[in-house]
């Protein structure tokens, strides 16, 4: 089969297999398919991006709680003065069990899980009064070192791993930038599973990014595994109201968009396909640019075709250049869409003077 100048065939199978299937269509006589791409109607047009570039990630930073609350897997530095001259100042480090209570020599197991550190000398002074250890103490609490939540993120981020993110801030925007950010593969959705740690294999070190791996410990019982909590980047609203708060062992998916890509075809430089961007937009220019722009200056013809959700049958848009250059035909391009850049006669008859005055000149040089 001869071709016309101008034309060359899609190198790809996929863009081959769509040319085919858009002659095959344009042949049936199908008009009632046809739209003129300044009255397309609204259901056919494409929608807009939605990406990431209109996320509000102020929205996804929500503090886990008041940094001087106390909970289970903080390290406190508890010092007591028992008030006597022959009983000296006691002072010692511990760290904050699953049960919420904390062990201070002498003293016992005090709760003070959920409490404000005041509140937490208060409790611990009262318990030595209580068991008869100290009557008169004085008790001076701190929190040397927040627990901290080990969070696994995945999908469209820049550097997946699992990261250690402050109790006190262990929200998914620390996870997120923990991770380099979001990357332009994102649509905007976000899973938050919810798990447990130590629901691995004894002896299995957790994979992680450069903040490096830990153990994981068996020592406490196991606790139920979470639903997914799904989050939209954009409308920053999900289940669950929204919660945005991780814990330890939860894992986090950025989900991917993986968009159809546009098919550019007929009298362009560089016929092919050509990726979409969850995050921007392409009109029609932007295709016949990213297809090395039209090998025929007179081109002006262009057909859209569109498979519609829901409808057997895709649709014809009707372009032109020229008219897309100063605004009205400059339709924006939906995942899938190919676009054909027709011969018309004018480009026929371009190209017919263009081989007319080659073979004059060749003519006239070789009778010289």
């Amino acid at each position: 089969m001869k071709h016309l100048p101008g034309q060359s065939l899609q190198p790809n199978r996929h863009g081959v297999v769509g040319a085919l299937a858009v002659c095959c269509l344009l042949a049936g006589g199908c008009a009632q398919r046809l739209y003129r791409a300044s009255h397309l109607p609204v259901e056919y047009a494409a929608p807009a991006p939605s990406g990431i570039d209109g996320v509000n990630f102020g929205r996804l930073g929500a503090s886990s709680g008041p940094r001087d609350v106390i909970a289970w897997g903080d390290l406190l530095s508890v010092q007591v003065d028992p008030g006597l001259t022959t009983t000296p100042m006691r002072s010692v480090e511990v760290r904050v069990g699953r049960d919420g209570t904390v062990g201070v020599p002498l003293v016992g197991r005090v709760p003070v899980a959920g409490m404000e550190v005041e509140h937490a000398e208060q409790a611990v002074a009262a318990a030595a009064r209580a068991r008869d250890i100290y009557p008169n103490a004085f008790v001076a609490l701190r929190i040397v070192k927040p627990r901290e939540n080990y969070v696994t993120v995945v999908g469209a981020v820049e550097k997946p791993g699992t990261y250690p993110l402050p109790r006190g801030n262990s929200s998914l925007l620390a996870a997120l930038v923990a991770a380099g950010g979001v990357s332009k593969a994102a649509c905007g959705d976000v899973e938050i599973r919810h798990t447990d740690p130590r629901l691995l294999s004894p002896g299995v070190m957790q994979a992680s990014g450069s903040a490096g791996a830990r153990p994981v410990s068996h020592e406490t019982p196991l606790t139920p595994v979470g639903e997914v909590v799904l989050v939209n980047l954009v409308t920053a609203s999900g289940d669950g109201g929204g919660n945005r708060t991780l814990e330890d062992g939860d894992v986090v998916n950025v989900v991917k968009r993986d968009l159809p890509p546009i098919h550019v075809l007929g009298l362009v430089n560089r016929p092919g396909m050509f990726p979409m961007n969850a995050s921007h937009e392409i009109r029609l220019l932007d295709s016949v640019a990213m297809a090395g722009g039209c090998s025929s200056r007179v081109a002006d013809r262009v057909d859209v075709v569109r498979h519609v959700p829901g409808e057997d049958a895709p649709i014809t848009i009707q372009a032109s250049i020229q008219r897309a250059i100063r605004g009205p035909d400059n339709v924006l391009l939906a995942p899938g869409d190919t676009v054909i850049v027709r011969q018309t006669l004018e480009t026929i008859s371009a190209d017919l003077l263009k081989q007319f005055i080659r073979i004059g000149i060749g003519g006239s040089i070789a009778l010289f």
